[in-house]
């Protein structure tokens, strides 16, 4: 299995490729604490996941909408 962490403490981006995609779904979003919030994003491939971890400080930062 690899592993791959990425951290994000400025206002930094990143872009990847990912190829082969068959299925993206998010959790509900939990809270952790009073004011902090977590959802996972699952991207499947062909030849793995990609999970995304991700905070905020209110569950509507974490609303998935399209940007298209």
């Amino acid at each position: 299995m690899k592993v791959v962490s990425i951290s994000f403490n400025d206002n930094q981006g990143v872009s990847m490729d990912v190829e082969g995609v068959t299925h993206i779904g998010a959790a509900t979003p939990m809270e952790l604490e009073d004011g902090r919030w977590f959802l996972e994003l699952l991207i499947r491939t062909a030849s793995g996941t990609v999970a995304l971890q991700l905070v905020a400080d209110s569950p509507e930062k974490l609303v998935i909408g399209s940007y298209a």
